[in-house]
């Protein structure tokens, strides 16, 4: 009997200590992981400073400034900062020339209700590509012929150029009625004379290039 409880009490003892060791590794196995370092991420990566992005990318708040970062802030001398409209990368706005520099008008039209009508007239013997930018394909206007183009909105750009690569000399003349601009074409040897883009300002002001 006395052997008996002797054994049953060395198992209870053997069990125990089973469970105290469990006990104790389970404690200790948050403690290793909360001691465990923790890699946290860098806010200033190196690809902030390396190229494209080294010119193209802002770095985050905080981090030390790369070139984009410094020409945001004005900061890089010797350089002139441009406004870049934002999304558009690597653009120059297009700046209307300054006042002394703008050329005069050479023909007027009064608009009505903010559209004109243009009447072009190829007087060469070579068909002539045609197109109001936004407005129309690209069209041809064969030699000796006229087209009208009507109710077109103010401001707009009118394209002209010979199919067989001569120049041409753009003429606009504003006739009767008012919101008519006729447009004559003719053939020209000078270079100085040969123009192909023909714009009619919103107030009417007709002006080439």
């Amino acid at each position: 009997m006395n052997q008996q409880n002797l054994e049953t009490t060395k198992q209870i003892g053997l069990l125990g200590s089973i469970f105290s060791s469990l006990l104790i590794g389970l404690s200790v196995i948050p403690l290793a992981a909360s001691a465990a370092p923790s890699s946290a991420l860098n806010p200033c990566p190196r690809i902030f400073y390396e190229e494209p992005h080294n010119n193209r990318v802002l770095v985050p708040q905080g981090c030390p400034p790369n070139a984009a970062t410094l020409r945001q802030q004005g900061q890089v001398s010797g350089e002139q900062t441009t406004p870049v409209t934002p999304g558009v990368t690597g653009v120059t706005p297009i700046q209307p020339p300054l006042p002394e520099t703008r050329q005069n008008p050479i023909a007027t039209i009064t608009p009505t209700a903010g559209t004109v009508d243009v009447r072009i007239k190829n007087n060469t013997n070579a068909s002539v590509s045609y197109q109001a930018i936004g407005h129309t394909e690209p069209r041809s206007l064969a030699g000796r012929e006229e087209i009208v183009l009507q109710g077109l909105p103010t401001p707009v750009t009118i394209t002209m150029v010979r199919e067989d690569g001569g120049l041409l000399q753009v003429q606009p003349t504003s006739d009767p009625p008012e919101g008519v601009l006729t447009v004559l074409l003719d053939e020209t040897t000078n270079l100085d004379n040969s123009q192909s883009a023909l714009r009619i300002q919103q107030d009417g002001q007709v002006f080439l290039n």
